[in-house]
């Protein structure tokens, strides 16, 4: 081990890891931060990037595109996956040992003398670091995702954006972003500043689209609705997605997109809407290498197929409405085909109305406990509350010793042309994410 690696590990350690995010002074707090440092996200064009679901599909896409074409890239999303220093990128690498280390100090130079290095989270922290790494590499373009609402998110405290895009909202942290949608969209609506421009993803309710209209209209910023898309998938199995496509914003062309999951086409609706905005505000992009870009994308945790045969998914949908589209996806992918779940929740997500889309669909269910996350809904719980609120066959409920025992025997009792989903949560399925054994 290196001795960067090594104070890269320690610098880590010591971090806070609390969120903050329910604290309404932590955005202004990193504002004053970032004058400090003369405006390190002024060095660049950002593309933000808020939503409930979609934001990893939609922010990755986007720097494939901007990459294939020539340009630098930074891009900042969450969760990690193996290592947290995959949330922050620069044109597709995540980020060196040196490099953090060298942006993290010049950030630590700045703060006044007391003022303690837990007092900023570690998301705040990998924030401002990104922030100046970008700078520090001279990108182009940062693709910069929301960790968590918008307003009081971290990634908040820069200046307007060049493109503001809000991907599809739904419920998920209500306790932190409210239980109405009007609550949630106008957090979400808070990365809207005077001086850019809001692309809204489609298939949006009409409270939201309420909200983000009034708060555009506050801010004096022009906003396109992605509406009246016309869409054809003309193939899609677990390699891709063949569709032809076309809208307001959108010439008439056919891709072939990487990704799977039906999910993802208003994703891709989404992509091509501001890519056409670049191109029509003097951002050069050969809609050959657009295509290129989308059909060569993969991404880890977003129906993600690492085995074949039979086919073995990881998805991190984490929240009702993922939940559904994962389902439909699967609908429309697997039809009569067994499909068998392996599931692990964090305990304060709406887990039971996940479990009410997954289980009409399942043959077989494992239930799991998230590995090392304080958390954790624990798997004898998940058993437990699948039996007491559903009637599933208990012959068909396993419960395993750890995650990897699960699929071991879900491997066991799979024909070759069966589907096994591990789902419920980024914290579990990252469990698999890269191991050689499945």
């Amino acid at each position: 081990m290196s001795t960067n690696q090594q104070d890269y590990q320690k610098l880590i350690a010591k971090m806070n890891q609390q969120m903050l995010v329910t604290d309404d002074d932590r955005v202004p707090l990193l504002q004053q931060i970032l004058a400090k440092l003369g405006h390190p996200d002024h060095a660049y064009k950002i593309i933000h990037i808020a939503g409930t679901n979609g934001k990893g599909s939609t922010g990755a896409m986007l720097a494939a595109v901007l990459q294939k074409n020539g340009y630098h890239i930074g891009h900042f999303s969450s969760p990690a996956m193996l290592d947290d220093r995959e949330q922050i990128k620069i044109d597709g690498q995540m980020i060196g040992y040196t490099d953090f280390l060298q942006a993290y100090q010049l950030i630590n130079d700045q703060l006044p003398a007391n003022f303690a290095t837990n007092s900023l989270s570690i998301f705040e922290w990998f924030t401002l670091i990104a922030l100046v790494a970008f700078q520090q590499a001279k990108v182009d373009f940062v693709i910069l995702e929301v960790g968590l609402g918008g307003t009081n998110d971290a990634t908040n405290a820069i200046s307007a954006p060049l493109l503001a895009l809000i991907t599809h909202i739904d419920y998920d942290h209500t306790r932190i972003l409210g239980h109405t949608i009007r609550k949630i969209a106008t957090q979400k609506s808070g990365i809207i500043k005077t001086g850019s421009t809001v692309i809204v993803a489609p298939h949006q309710k009409r409270i939201t689209r309420t909200v983000l209209r009034n708060v555009a209209g506050q801010q004096q910023v022009p906003i396109h609705f992605v509406n009246n898309i016309r869409l054809k998938v003309l193939a899609h199995n677990f390699t891709g997605t063949t569709v032809q496509i076309s809208g307001p914003l959108i010439p008439n062309q056919t891709i072939q997109l990487g990704l799977i999951g039906g999910f993802q086409l208003d994703n891709l609706a989404t992509v091509l809407s501001a890519t056409t905005w670049l191109q029509k505000n003097n951002v050069q992009l050969d809609q050959r290498l657009i295509h290129e870009a989308l059909a060569q994308l993969k991404i880890a945790g977003r129906m993600q197929v690492v085995q074949h045969h039979p086919t073995v998914i990881l998805d991190g949908a984490h929240n009702p409405d993922g939940a559904k589209q994962l389902v439909l996806s699967l609908k429309k992918l697997a039809p009569n085909h067994k499909i068998t779940f392996l599931l692990g929740f964090l305990a304060d997500k709406n887990y039971l109305e996940m479990l009410q889309n997954y289980l009409p669909l399942a043959k077989e269910i494992y239930v799991n406990t998230p590995s090392q996350h304080q958390r954790a809904l624990d798997k004898d719980q998940l058993s437990k509350t699948i039996q007491t609120h559903f009637s599933f066959p208990k012959e068909q409920l396993f419960n395993e010793p750890d995650a990897h025992a699960s699929l071991s025997t879900a491997l066991k009792h799979a024909a070759t042309d069966d589907v096994i989903v591990i789902t419920g949560s980024f914290y579990f399925i990252k469990q698999f994410e890269g191991d050689q054994n499945v």
